[in-house]
């Protein structure tokens, strides 16, 4: 009983100092005669594999398309409480919005899912965070607009305003 106990104890440590041996191979060792005895033993069909060569990396940029709640307004309206001067200064026209500027900073470009670029140069007392007004040349205009949720991609944000979060609102730098 002693001699089958030695016997099965010389063949484990030889197994172990086997693998110990190979370990360290493929650790120091990293070309592909090693690799492919370990991939051997392992199994792995690997080395069968056809090799995959980068010809050209190219840059993907993914476009945000964020939802929002749209209202029409047009200028001088004592309902809407608007006059004709932004909150930018610049007189109103066709193609401005009233955004939060915490959500959309002021002077951001931004495209309208279906209806076209905008800039935003017009706040209002009602608009946080995702509600946007889009400014139409008549009370008529706006009110057939009505109220609907849109698509918003930010397509230039050239004064890059800066925000910081502090205490759980938004603070312009």
């Amino acid at each position: 009983m002693k001699k089958y106990n030695i016997a099965i104890n010389i063949l484990f440590w030889t197994l172990v100092a086997f693998l110990l041996f190979i370990t360290v191979l493929s650790l120091f060792y990293k070309n592909d005669k090693v690799n492919s005895i370990l991939s051997d033993l392992r199994g792995d069909e690997s080395s069968e594999k056809e090799k995959i060569v980068i010809r050209e990396v190219r840059e993907i940029m993914e476009v945000e398309w964020y939802y929002f709640i749209a209202s029409g307004y047009s200028a001088n309206d004592p309902v809407q409480g608007t006059n004709n001067i932004t909150a930018t200064g610049k007189e109103i026209k066709e193609g401005m919005v009233a955004v939060d500027p915490r959500a959309i900073p002021l002077g951001t470009k931004i495209e309208i899912k279906d209806m076209g670029i905008f800039i935003a140069e017009d706040t209002g007392g009602k608009i946080k965070g995702n509600r946007i007004d889009i400014y139409f040349d008549t009370k008529k205009e706006a009110k057939e607009f009505g109220r609907k949720g849109i698509w918003v991609k930010i397509i230039d944000n050239s004064y890059e305003l800066a925000y910081l979060s502090e205490g759980g609102r938004l603070l312009n730098k």
